[in-house]
Protein backbone atom coordinates (compact mmCIF):
# COMPACT_ATOMS: atom_id res chain seq x y z
CA UNK A 1 0.00 0.00 0.00
CA UNK A 2 1.23 3.52 -0.73
CA UNK A 3 0.16 6.95 0.49
CA UNK A 4 0.31 9.66 -2.17
CA UNK A 5 1.69 12.98 -0.96
CA UNK A 6 1.20 12.52 2.81
CA UNK A 7 2.17 15.03 5.46
CA UNK A 8 3.92 12.22 7.26
CA UNK A 9 4.06 8.46 6.87
CA UNK A 10 4.38 6.16 9.87
CA UNK A 11 4.21 2.39 9.72
CA UNK A 12 4.18 0.18 12.81
CA UNK A 13 4.07 -3.59 12.74
CA UNK A 14 4.59 -6.11 15.51
CA UNK A 15 2.90 -8.05 18.27
CA UNK A 16 2.51 -8.07 22.04
CA UNK A 17 1.05 -10.35 24.71
CA UNK A 18 -1.65 -8.93 26.93
CA UNK A 19 -1.29 -8.89 30.72
CA UNK A 20 -3.49 -11.98 31.15
CA UNK A 21 -1.23 -13.85 28.75
CA UNK A 22 -4.30 -15.20 27.02
CA UNK A 23 -3.84 -13.95 23.47
CA UNK A 24 -1.15 -12.48 21.28
CA UNK A 25 -2.37 -9.18 19.89
CA UNK A 26 -1.07 -7.60 16.72
CA UNK A 27 -1.06 -4.13 15.30
CA UNK A 28 -0.33 -2.43 12.02
CA UNK A 29 -0.74 1.15 10.94
CA UNK A 30 -0.14 3.25 7.86
CA UNK A 31 -1.44 6.78 8.15
CA UNK A 32 -3.24 8.76 5.47
CA UNK A 33 -1.77 12.15 6.21
CA UNK A 34 -4.06 12.90 9.14
CA UNK A 35 -1.38 12.71 11.83
CA UNK A 36 -3.51 10.35 13.88
CA UNK A 37 -2.31 6.88 14.88
CA UNK A 38 -4.78 4.00 14.89
CA UNK A 39 -3.81 0.72 16.50
CA UNK A 40 -5.93 -2.36 16.04
CA UNK A 41 -5.90 -4.37 19.25
CA UNK A 42 -7.26 -7.90 19.22
CA UNK A 43 -7.90 -10.35 21.99
CA UNK A 44 -9.92 -13.53 22.26
CA UNK A 45 -13.06 -11.60 23.19
CA UNK A 46 -13.17 -8.63 20.84
CA UNK A 47 -11.21 -6.12 18.82
CA UNK A 48 -11.18 -2.35 18.99
CA UNK A 49 -9.32 0.70 17.73
CA UNK A 50 -7.27 3.02 19.89
CA UNK A 51 -6.57 6.52 18.65
CA UNK A 52 -3.34 8.27 19.59
CA UNK A 53 -2.74 11.88 18.63
CA UNK A 54 0.68 12.78 17.25
CA UNK A 55 1.85 16.31 17.84
CA UNK A 56 2.66 17.98 14.56
CA UNK A 57 6.04 19.68 14.42
CA UNK A 58 8.49 20.93 11.84
CA UNK A 59 10.32 17.63 12.05
CA UNK A 60 7.38 15.73 10.62
CA UNK A 61 7.54 16.66 6.99
CA UNK A 62 7.14 14.70 3.82
CA UNK A 63 9.66 11.84 3.76
CA UNK A 64 10.51 12.25 7.45
CA UNK A 65 9.83 8.58 8.14
CA UNK A 66 12.53 7.36 5.76
CA UNK A 67 15.06 9.92 6.97
CA UNK A 68 14.60 8.81 10.57
CA UNK A 69 14.82 5.09 9.85
CA UNK A 70 18.12 3.30 9.28
CA UNK A 71 18.61 2.32 5.65
CA UNK A 72 18.71 -1.41 6.35
CA UNK A 73 15.24 -1.19 7.94
CA UNK A 74 13.50 0.71 5.14
CA UNK A 75 11.01 -1.55 3.42
CA UNK A 76 9.19 0.63 0.93
CA UNK A 77 6.41 0.00 0.14
CA UNK A 78 6.80 -0.10 -3.65
CA UNK A 79 3.71 -0.04 -5.83
CA UNK A 80 3.47 -0.97 -9.51
CA UNK A 81 4.16 2.54 -10.79
CA UNK A 82 7.30 2.94 -8.67
CA UNK A 83 8.64 -0.42 -9.84
CA UNK A 84 7.80 0.45 -13.47
CA UNK A 85 9.67 3.77 -13.35
CA UNK A 86 12.71 2.12 -11.75
CA UNK A 87 12.72 -0.73 -14.29
CA UNK A 88 12.33 1.63 -17.25
CA UNK A 89 15.07 3.89 -15.93
CA UNK A 90 17.51 1.01 -15.35
CA UNK A 91 16.92 -0.16 -18.91
CA UNK A 92 18.15 3.33 -19.81
CA UNK A 93 20.93 5.31 -18.17
CA UNK A 94 19.94 5.07 -14.52
CA UNK A 95 22.05 2.77 -12.38
CA UNK A 96 21.75 0.89 -9.12
CA UNK A 97 24.15 1.04 -6.20
CA UNK A 98 24.19 -1.92 -3.80
CA UNK A 99 25.42 -1.12 -0.32
CA UNK A 100 26.36 -4.10 1.82
CA UNK A 101 23.72 -4.86 4.48
CA UNK A 102 21.89 -1.55 4.00
CA UNK A 103 20.30 -2.18 0.60
CA UNK A 104 20.04 -0.61 -2.85
CA UNK A 105 19.59 2.95 -4.08
CA UNK A 106 18.88 4.10 -7.62
CA UNK A 107 20.67 6.98 -9.35
CA UNK A 108 18.96 8.97 -12.10
CA UNK A 109 20.95 11.12 -14.53
CA UNK A 110 20.05 13.21 -17.58
CA UNK A 111 21.82 15.68 -19.84
CA UNK A 112 21.14 19.32 -19.00
CA UNK A 113 18.86 19.68 -22.06
CA UNK A 114 16.52 17.17 -20.41
CA UNK A 115 16.28 19.07 -17.15
CA UNK A 116 12.47 19.19 -17.25
CA UNK A 117 12.22 15.42 -17.58
CA UNK A 118 14.77 14.72 -14.83
CA UNK A 119 12.98 17.06 -12.43
CA UNK A 120 9.66 15.36 -13.21
CA UNK A 121 11.26 12.05 -12.18
CA UNK A 122 12.53 13.67 -9.01
CA UNK A 123 9.06 14.98 -8.14
CA UNK A 124 7.59 11.52 -8.81
CA UNK A 125 9.89 9.92 -6.21
CA UNK A 126 9.93 12.85 -3.77
CA UNK A 127 6.13 12.92 -3.45
CA UNK A 128 6.19 9.21 -2.64
CA UNK A 129 8.87 9.51 0.04
CA UNK A 130 11.75 7.96 -1.90
CA UNK A 131 14.23 10.84 -1.81
CA UNK A 132 15.10 13.95 0.17
CA UNK A 133 13.97 17.51 -0.40
CA UNK A 134 17.38 18.34 -1.90
CA UNK A 135 16.70 19.00 -5.58
CA UNK A 136 18.74 17.28 -8.33
CA UNK A 137 22.38 18.36 -8.40
CA UNK A 138 24.43 19.41 -11.41
CA UNK A 139 27.17 17.03 -12.57
CA UNK A 140 30.03 17.42 -15.05
CA UNK A 141 31.31 14.64 -17.26
CA UNK A 142 34.52 14.83 -19.29
CA UNK A 143 34.97 12.78 -22.45
CA UNK A 144 38.27 12.78 -24.33
CA UNK A 145 38.25 11.95 -28.04
CA UNK A 146 41.47 12.21 -30.07
CA UNK A 147 43.20 14.41 -27.48
CA UNK A 148 40.19 16.75 -27.42
CA UNK A 149 38.39 16.91 -24.09
CA UNK A 150 34.70 17.69 -24.15
CA UNK A 151 32.66 18.49 -21.08
CA UNK A 152 29.02 17.56 -20.66
CA UNK A 153 26.66 18.88 -18.01
CA UNK A 154 23.50 17.46 -16.55
CA UNK A 155 21.41 16.82 -13.46
CA UNK A 156 21.25 13.79 -11.18
CA UNK A 157 19.61 12.58 -7.97
CA UNK A 158 19.27 9.33 -6.10
CA UNK A 159 16.69 7.56 -3.99
CA UNK A 160 17.11 6.58 -0.38
CA UNK A 161 18.58 3.15 0.23
CA UNK A 162 16.06 0.30 0.55
CA UNK A 163 16.74 -3.35 1.30
CA UNK A 164 13.49 -4.09 -0.49
CA UNK A 165 15.04 -2.88 -3.76
CA UNK A 166 17.77 -5.53 -3.60
CA UNK A 167 15.78 -7.92 -5.79
CA UNK A 168 15.76 -5.34 -8.60
CA UNK A 169 19.52 -4.90 -8.29
CA UNK A 170 20.02 -8.67 -8.47
CA UNK A 171 17.79 -8.86 -11.54
CA UNK A 172 19.77 -6.16 -13.36
CA UNK A 173 23.35 -6.71 -12.21
CA UNK A 174 25.89 -9.50 -12.17
CA UNK A 175 29.37 -8.77 -10.85
CA UNK A 176 28.52 -5.07 -11.02
CA UNK A 177 27.66 -5.14 -14.73
CA UNK A 178 24.19 -4.59 -16.18
CA UNK A 179 22.45 -7.58 -17.73
CA UNK A 180 19.00 -8.62 -18.92
CA UNK A 181 17.28 -11.26 -16.83
CA UNK A 182 14.82 -13.65 -18.47
CA UNK A 183 12.16 -12.63 -15.89
CA UNK A 184 12.33 -8.96 -16.85
CA UNK A 185 9.38 -9.27 -19.21
CA UNK A 186 7.07 -9.54 -16.21
CA UNK A 187 7.95 -5.98 -15.21
CA UNK A 188 8.04 -4.08 -18.51
CA UNK A 189 4.69 -2.30 -18.33
CA UNK A 190 3.48 0.55 -20.60
CA UNK A 191 4.83 3.00 -18.01
CA UNK A 192 8.21 1.23 -17.91
CA UNK A 193 8.37 1.31 -21.71
CA UNK A 194 7.54 5.03 -21.73
CA UNK A 195 10.32 5.73 -19.22
CA UNK A 196 12.78 3.56 -21.16
CA UNK A 197 12.10 5.47 -24.39
CA UNK A 198 12.27 8.79 -22.55
CA UNK A 199 15.68 7.80 -21.19
CA UNK A 200 17.48 6.47 -24.26
CA UNK A 201 15.04 6.55 -27.17
CA UNK A 202 15.13 8.81 -30.24
CA UNK A 203 13.03 9.41 -33.35
CA UNK A 204 14.83 8.07 -36.45
CA UNK A 205 13.44 7.64 -39.98
CA UNK A 206 9.77 7.32 -38.96
CA UNK A 207 10.60 4.89 -36.18
CA UNK A 208 11.96 4.84 -32.65
CA UNK A 209 15.50 3.73 -31.90
CA UNK A 210 16.33 2.64 -28.34
CA UNK A 211 19.98 2.69 -27.32
CA UNK A 212 21.19 -0.56 -25.74
CA UNK A 213 24.94 0.01 -25.37
CA UNK A 214 25.06 -1.70 -21.98
CA UNK A 215 23.64 -4.98 -23.27
CA UNK A 216 24.88 -7.87 -25.39
CA UNK A 217 23.37 -8.86 -28.74
CA UNK A 218 21.77 -11.90 -27.09
CA UNK A 219 20.19 -9.70 -24.42
CA UNK A 220 18.93 -7.23 -27.03
CA UNK A 221 17.23 -10.07 -28.90
CA UNK A 222 15.57 -11.09 -25.63
CA UNK A 223 14.31 -7.51 -25.16
CA UNK A 224 12.88 -7.56 -28.69
CA UNK A 225 10.99 -10.76 -27.84
CA UNK A 226 9.61 -9.07 -24.72
CA UNK A 227 8.44 -6.03 -26.72
CA UNK A 228 6.74 -8.34 -29.20
CA UNK A 229 5.09 -10.51 -26.54
CA UNK A 230 4.03 -7.71 -24.19
CA UNK A 231 2.94 -5.10 -26.73
CA UNK A 232 2.88 -6.67 -30.20
CA UNK A 233 5.56 -4.27 -31.45
CA UNK A 234 7.59 -5.08 -34.55
CA UNK A 235 11.27 -4.45 -33.83
CA UNK A 236 14.66 -5.38 -35.19
CA UNK A 237 18.30 -5.16 -34.15
CA UNK A 238 20.01 -2.02 -35.43
CA UNK A 239 23.78 -1.87 -36.05
CA UNK A 240 25.03 1.52 -34.83
CA UNK A 241 28.49 1.31 -36.45
CA UNK A 242 30.41 0.57 -33.24
CA UNK A 243 31.92 -2.88 -32.73
CA UNK A 244 29.63 -5.14 -30.73
CA UNK A 245 27.17 -2.33 -29.99
CA UNK A 246 23.56 -2.40 -31.17
CA UNK A 247 20.21 -0.74 -30.62
CA UNK A 248 16.54 -1.72 -30.92
CA UNK A 249 14.59 -0.17 -33.76
CA UNK A 250 10.79 -0.07 -33.47
CA UNK A 251 9.56 -0.07 -37.07
CA UNK A 252 7.28 2.61 -38.51
CA UNK A 253 4.38 0.17 -38.90
CA UNK A 254 4.32 -0.21 -35.10
CA UNK A 255 4.52 3.49 -34.27
CA UNK A 256 0.72 4.09 -34.11
CA UNK A 257 0.41 1.22 -31.63
CA UNK A 258 3.47 2.41 -29.67
CA UNK A 259 2.04 5.94 -29.39
CA UNK A 260 -1.25 4.57 -28.13
CA UNK A 261 0.54 2.49 -25.50
CA UNK A 262 3.00 5.01 -24.08
CA UNK A 263 1.68 8.52 -24.86
CA UNK A 264 -0.40 8.70 -21.64
CA UNK A 265 2.78 8.16 -19.59
CA UNK A 266 5.38 10.27 -21.40
CA UNK A 267 6.30 13.68 -20.00
CA UNK A 268 5.52 16.46 -22.48
CA UNK A 269 9.15 17.40 -23.10
CA UNK A 270 9.82 13.85 -24.32
CA UNK A 271 6.97 13.49 -26.82
CA UNK A 272 9.37 14.37 -29.65
CA UNK A 273 10.92 10.93 -29.18
CA UNK A 274 7.68 9.53 -30.57
CA UNK A 275 7.76 11.92 -33.50
CA UNK A 276 5.03 14.06 -31.91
Amino acid sequence: MEVIDPAMTVKITGFFINFLNTYISSYEYLNYGGLKLYILCMNKFSFFYKSIKIKKSSLFKLNSFHTLVKAKKRIGPHNKDVISVIIGSLLGNAYGNKIFVEGTRIYFRQNIVHREYLFSLYQFFYKRGYCSNLEPRIYTRSLKIKDIENKYYGYEFNTYTFRSLDWIYKMFYKYGKKRINSNLGNFITPLALAVWISNVGCWVKSGVEISCNAFTLKEIKLLIKILSKNFGLICNVQNIGIFNKYSIYIQSKSIPKLREIVSPFIQNSMLYKLGL
